[in-house]
Protein backbone atom coordinates (compact mmCIF):
# COMPACT_ATOMS: atom_id res chain seq x y z
CA UNK A 1 0.00 0.00 0.00
CA UNK A 2 2.93 2.16 0.91
CA UNK A 3 4.51 3.90 -2.25
CA UNK A 4 1.74 2.50 -4.91
CA UNK A 5 -0.68 4.40 -2.28
CA UNK A 6 1.62 7.73 -1.93
CA UNK A 7 1.76 7.58 -5.81
CA UNK A 8 -1.79 7.61 -6.52
CA UNK A 9 -2.58 10.32 -3.78
CA UNK A 10 0.34 12.30 -5.30
CA UNK A 11 -1.43 12.03 -8.34
CA UNK A 12 -4.53 13.21 -7.69
CA UNK A 13 -3.17 15.99 -5.65
CA UNK A 14 -1.60 17.16 -8.80
CA UNK A 15 -4.84 16.89 -10.95
CA UNK A 16 -6.55 18.46 -8.08
CA UNK A 17 -4.55 21.65 -8.73
CA UNK A 18 -4.34 21.28 -12.30
CA UNK A 19 -8.14 21.84 -11.90
CA UNK A 20 -8.06 24.89 -9.32
CA UNK A 21 -5.42 26.72 -11.31
CA UNK A 22 -7.77 26.09 -14.83
CA UNK A 23 -10.79 27.34 -13.00
CA UNK A 24 -8.72 30.19 -11.59
CA UNK A 25 -7.60 31.15 -15.18
CA UNK A 26 -10.69 30.31 -17.07
CA UNK A 27 -11.92 33.64 -19.26
CA UNK A 28 -15.61 33.70 -18.55
CA UNK A 29 -18.21 34.32 -21.03
CA UNK A 30 -21.30 36.49 -21.31
CA UNK A 31 -23.41 34.00 -19.51
CA UNK A 32 -20.92 32.79 -17.22
CA UNK A 33 -20.78 36.59 -15.85
CA UNK A 34 -24.47 37.07 -15.69
CA UNK A 35 -25.04 33.76 -14.22
CA UNK A 36 -22.26 34.99 -11.56
CA UNK A 37 -23.83 38.30 -10.76
CA UNK A 38 -20.13 40.04 -10.87
CA UNK A 39 -18.08 41.52 -13.05
CA UNK A 40 -14.39 42.03 -12.72
CA UNK A 41 -12.75 44.82 -14.28
CA UNK A 42 -8.86 45.42 -14.55
CA UNK A 43 -7.72 48.43 -13.71
CA UNK A 44 -4.57 50.04 -12.87
CA UNK A 45 -2.81 50.72 -9.37
CA UNK A 46 -2.26 53.93 -7.53
CA UNK A 47 -3.14 55.53 -11.55
CA UNK A 48 -5.02 58.72 -10.41
CA UNK A 49 -7.20 60.10 -11.10
CA UNK A 50 -8.06 57.16 -13.48
CA UNK A 51 -7.97 54.30 -10.58
CA UNK A 52 -6.77 54.54 -6.91
CA UNK A 53 -7.64 54.01 -3.64
CA UNK A 54 -9.31 56.76 -1.04
CA UNK A 55 -9.90 56.04 2.33
CA UNK A 56 -10.14 52.44 2.11
CA UNK A 57 -12.40 52.27 -1.28
CA UNK A 58 -11.29 52.20 -4.93
CA UNK A 59 -12.07 55.62 -6.55
CA UNK A 60 -11.24 57.04 -9.83
CA UNK A 61 -12.89 58.17 -13.27
CA UNK A 62 -12.61 54.28 -14.40
CA UNK A 63 -13.58 52.85 -11.15
CA UNK A 64 -16.88 54.93 -11.45
CA UNK A 65 -17.03 54.03 -14.83
CA UNK A 66 -16.71 49.95 -13.75
CA UNK A 67 -19.54 50.34 -11.21
CA UNK A 68 -21.79 52.40 -13.73
CA UNK A 69 -21.68 49.11 -16.40
CA UNK A 70 -21.52 46.61 -13.98
CA UNK A 71 -25.41 48.37 -12.72
CA UNK A 72 -26.66 48.60 -16.05
CA UNK A 73 -25.57 44.84 -16.37
CA UNK A 74 -27.78 43.98 -12.99
CA UNK A 75 -23.84 43.35 -11.48
CA UNK A 76 -21.66 43.66 -8.58
CA UNK A 77 -18.37 45.51 -9.68
CA UNK A 78 -15.27 43.89 -8.61
CA UNK A 79 -11.70 44.63 -9.65
CA UNK A 80 -8.37 42.94 -10.46
CA UNK A 81 -5.69 45.85 -9.21
CA UNK A 82 -2.77 46.15 -12.38
CA UNK A 83 0.83 47.10 -11.72
CA UNK A 84 1.83 48.66 -15.67
CA UNK A 85 4.58 46.28 -16.96
CA UNK A 86 6.96 47.26 -19.40
CA UNK A 87 3.99 47.56 -22.45
CA UNK A 88 0.33 47.39 -22.99
CA UNK A 89 1.03 44.21 -24.84
CA UNK A 90 2.20 43.07 -21.36
CA UNK A 91 -0.79 44.32 -19.50
CA UNK A 92 -3.06 42.50 -21.78
CA UNK A 93 -1.60 39.66 -21.60
CA UNK A 94 -1.81 39.95 -17.85
CA UNK A 95 -5.11 41.42 -17.59
CA UNK A 96 -6.98 39.57 -19.89
CA UNK A 97 -6.07 36.69 -21.84
CA UNK A 98 -3.17 34.62 -20.01
CA UNK A 99 -2.76 36.29 -15.98
CA UNK A 100 -0.47 36.88 -14.38
CA UNK A 101 2.70 35.06 -13.44
CA UNK A 102 1.44 33.94 -9.81
CA UNK A 103 -1.98 32.80 -9.98
CA UNK A 104 -3.19 33.39 -13.61
CA UNK A 105 -6.08 35.24 -11.89
CA UNK A 106 -7.68 37.30 -15.17
CA UNK A 107 -10.32 40.10 -15.46
CA UNK A 108 -13.18 40.11 -17.57
CA UNK A 109 -12.72 43.56 -19.07
CA UNK A 110 -9.97 45.96 -18.75
CA UNK A 111 -10.26 49.64 -18.28
CA UNK A 112 -8.14 52.32 -20.32
CA UNK A 113 -7.10 50.07 -23.01
CA UNK A 114 -5.82 52.15 -25.83
CA UNK A 115 -7.77 52.01 -28.95
CA UNK A 116 -5.98 52.44 -31.95
CA UNK A 117 -6.52 50.25 -35.11
CA UNK A 118 -3.15 50.26 -36.02
CA UNK A 119 -2.18 48.92 -32.78
CA UNK A 120 -4.86 46.27 -32.48
CA UNK A 121 -3.69 44.89 -35.79
CA UNK A 122 -0.28 45.05 -35.76
CA UNK A 123 2.20 42.55 -36.34
CA UNK A 124 5.53 41.25 -34.36
CA UNK A 125 8.40 39.93 -35.74
CA UNK A 126 7.24 37.38 -37.63
CA UNK A 127 4.10 38.98 -39.51
CA UNK A 128 2.14 37.19 -37.04
CA UNK A 129 -0.76 39.52 -35.07
CA UNK A 130 0.37 41.08 -32.01
CA UNK A 131 -2.71 41.16 -29.87
CA UNK A 132 -5.14 38.21 -31.66
CA UNK A 133 -5.53 37.12 -27.83
CA UNK A 134 -7.89 40.26 -27.18
CA UNK A 135 -10.74 42.29 -28.28
CA UNK A 136 -10.19 46.01 -28.39
CA UNK A 137 -13.56 48.54 -28.37
CA UNK A 138 -15.85 50.92 -26.99
CA UNK A 139 -13.75 54.44 -26.76
CA UNK A 140 -14.85 56.36 -24.35
CA UNK A 141 -12.38 59.59 -24.04
CA UNK A 142 -9.61 60.95 -25.85
CA UNK A 143 -6.28 61.62 -23.92
CA UNK A 144 -3.72 63.96 -24.59
CA UNK A 145 -0.04 65.39 -24.00
CA UNK A 146 -0.49 68.76 -22.79
CA UNK A 147 2.12 71.79 -21.05
CA UNK A 148 1.23 73.37 -17.89
CA UNK A 149 3.04 76.88 -17.36
CA UNK A 150 3.80 79.21 -15.02
CA UNK A 151 3.29 81.87 -17.07
CA UNK A 152 4.68 84.42 -14.77
CA UNK A 153 7.91 82.51 -15.48
CA UNK A 154 7.56 81.98 -19.10
CA UNK A 155 5.55 84.57 -20.14
CA UNK A 156 3.97 84.90 -24.07
CA UNK A 157 6.46 82.33 -25.22
CA UNK A 158 4.70 79.08 -26.44
CA UNK A 159 7.46 76.92 -27.46
CA UNK A 160 10.00 74.96 -26.53
CA UNK A 161 12.82 76.67 -26.72
CA UNK A 162 12.44 79.04 -23.23
CA UNK A 163 13.33 75.58 -21.22
CA UNK A 164 16.89 75.99 -22.16
CA UNK A 165 16.79 78.65 -19.45
CA UNK A 166 13.75 77.58 -17.60
CA UNK A 167 12.93 74.66 -15.66
CA UNK A 168 10.29 71.68 -16.55
CA UNK A 169 9.37 68.71 -14.94
CA UNK A 170 7.99 65.27 -16.60
CA UNK A 171 7.67 61.77 -14.89
CA UNK A 172 10.16 59.66 -15.72
CA UNK A 173 10.73 57.81 -18.88
CA UNK A 174 7.06 58.59 -20.55
CA UNK A 175 6.71 59.73 -23.91
CA UNK A 176 7.31 63.60 -23.04
CA UNK A 177 10.43 62.89 -21.34
CA UNK A 178 12.04 60.96 -24.14
CA UNK A 179 10.97 63.96 -26.68
CA UNK A 180 11.70 66.86 -24.10
CA UNK A 181 15.39 65.50 -23.54
CA UNK A 182 16.05 64.88 -27.38
CA UNK A 183 14.25 67.76 -28.97
CA UNK A 184 16.68 70.74 -30.22
CA UNK A 185 19.80 68.68 -30.47
CA UNK A 186 19.24 67.68 -26.36
CA UNK A 187 19.91 71.60 -25.69
CA UNK A 188 17.04 71.10 -22.95
CA UNK A 189 18.55 68.07 -21.23
CA UNK A 190 19.57 69.86 -18.78
CA UNK A 191 16.79 71.42 -17.26
CA UNK A 192 14.56 68.80 -17.64
CA UNK A 193 13.54 67.41 -13.97
CA UNK A 194 12.55 63.84 -13.56
CA UNK A 195 9.98 63.02 -11.04
CA UNK A 196 8.83 59.36 -10.12
CA UNK A 197 4.66 60.36 -10.87
CA UNK A 198 3.61 63.84 -12.51
CA UNK A 199 1.85 64.54 -9.20
CA UNK A 200 5.73 65.30 -7.80
CA UNK A 201 6.24 67.79 -10.53
CA UNK A 202 3.08 69.44 -10.06
CA UNK A 203 4.11 70.45 -6.45
CA UNK A 204 7.38 71.52 -7.46
CA UNK A 205 5.33 73.57 -10.03
CA UNK A 206 3.25 75.14 -7.12
CA UNK A 207 6.18 75.74 -4.86
CA UNK A 208 8.19 77.60 -7.59
CA UNK A 209 10.78 74.94 -8.27
CA UNK A 210 9.73 74.83 -12.17
CA UNK A 211 8.38 76.38 -14.80
CA UNK A 212 6.29 74.19 -16.39
CA UNK A 213 5.32 70.46 -16.05
CA UNK A 214 4.44 68.34 -19.17
CA UNK A 215 1.96 65.25 -18.99
CA UNK A 216 -1.23 63.57 -19.33
CA UNK A 217 -3.79 66.55 -19.56
CA UNK A 218 -6.40 64.38 -16.90
CA UNK A 219 -3.43 64.48 -14.77
CA UNK A 220 -2.59 67.63 -14.97
CA UNK A 221 -5.88 68.53 -14.16
CA UNK A 222 -6.58 66.50 -11.01
CA UNK A 223 -2.96 67.65 -9.86
CA UNK A 224 -4.02 71.41 -9.93
CA UNK A 225 -7.33 71.30 -8.15
CA UNK A 226 -6.96 75.64 -7.44
CA UNK A 227 -5.05 75.99 -10.45
CA UNK A 228 -4.33 79.94 -10.28
CA UNK A 229 -5.15 82.14 -13.11
CA UNK A 230 -1.15 82.18 -14.63
CA UNK A 231 -0.89 78.35 -14.84
CA UNK A 232 -2.01 77.77 -18.46
CA UNK A 233 -2.72 74.21 -19.79
CA UNK A 234 -2.40 73.79 -24.03
CA UNK A 235 -0.50 71.63 -26.51
CA UNK A 236 1.54 74.67 -27.70
CA UNK A 237 4.98 73.50 -28.55
CA UNK A 238 4.29 69.45 -28.50
CA UNK A 239 3.60 69.68 -32.68
CA UNK A 240 6.49 67.53 -33.29
CA UNK A 241 5.62 65.14 -30.77
CA UNK A 242 5.26 61.62 -32.40
CA UNK A 243 1.56 60.75 -30.82
CA UNK A 244 -0.24 63.69 -29.04
CA UNK A 245 -3.75 62.79 -28.78
CA UNK A 246 -4.98 58.73 -28.04
CA UNK A 247 -8.36 57.17 -27.40
CA UNK A 248 -9.13 55.24 -24.76
CA UNK A 249 -11.22 51.90 -24.93
CA UNK A 250 -11.75 48.44 -23.15
CA UNK A 251 -10.32 45.28 -23.95
CA UNK A 252 -11.63 41.52 -24.02
CA UNK A 253 -10.83 38.14 -24.93
CA UNK A 254 -11.03 37.50 -28.05
CA UNK A 255 -13.81 34.59 -28.09
CA UNK A 256 -16.26 36.14 -25.43
CA UNK A 257 -17.20 39.39 -27.87
CA UNK A 258 -20.67 39.11 -26.54
CA UNK A 259 -19.67 40.37 -23.09
CA UNK A 260 -17.62 43.29 -24.84
CA UNK A 261 -20.92 44.32 -26.98
CA UNK A 262 -22.98 44.32 -23.59
CA UNK A 263 -20.48 46.43 -22.03
CA UNK A 264 -20.04 48.54 -25.85
CA UNK A 265 -23.87 49.17 -25.72
CA UNK A 266 -23.47 50.96 -22.24
CA UNK A 267 -20.48 53.20 -22.49
CA UNK A 268 -22.58 54.60 -25.86
CA UNK A 269 -25.18 55.51 -24.03
CA UNK A 270 -23.12 57.25 -21.60
CA UNK A 271 -21.56 59.21 -24.10
CA UNK A 272 -24.73 59.88 -25.53
CA UNK A 273 -26.80 61.18 -22.79
CA UNK A 274 -23.93 63.37 -21.06
CA UNK A 275 -23.08 60.57 -17.98
CA UNK A 276 -19.41 59.66 -19.37
CA UNK A 277 -19.28 63.69 -19.19
CA UNK A 278 -20.60 63.82 -15.64
CA UNK A 279 -18.35 61.53 -13.98
CA UNK A 280 -15.17 63.06 -15.58
CA UNK A 281 -16.35 66.43 -13.96
CA UNK A 282 -16.57 64.47 -10.81
CA UNK A 283 -12.65 64.43 -10.45
CA UNK A 284 -12.14 68.02 -12.30
CA UNK A 285 -11.05 66.45 -15.60
CA UNK A 286 -12.09 68.09 -19.13
CA UNK A 287 -14.00 65.02 -21.03
CA UNK A 288 -12.79 65.11 -25.04
CA UNK A 289 -15.25 63.17 -27.25
CA UNK A 290 -13.15 60.13 -28.96
CA UNK A 291 -12.10 60.54 -32.53
CA UNK A 292 -14.81 57.79 -33.36
CA UNK A 293 -17.83 60.27 -32.00
CA UNK A 294 -15.85 63.47 -33.90
CA UNK A 295 -15.73 61.85 -37.30
CA UNK A 296 -19.57 60.70 -36.96
CA UNK A 297 -20.35 64.67 -36.26
CA UNK A 298 -18.46 65.68 -39.72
Amino acid sequence: MGSSYMFKLTTLLYALLVLMTASLAHARTYDDVIASKYIEFAVYRDFAPYSFMQEGEPAGIDVELGKYIARELGLEARWLWLTADESVDDDLRNAIWKGSVIDRKKADVMLRVPYDREYSYAQDGYGLPRNDMVVMLAPYHKESWQLVRDLNKTGEVRNLAIFQYQAIGVELDSLPDFFLVGIYQGRLRENVHHYATVFGALKDLNAGKLSAVAGMRSQLEWGLPNRPGNFDIDDDGLESLGRKTWDIGIAIKENYRQLGYAVNDVITAMIENGDMEKIFSQYRVSYHLPSTYELDAE
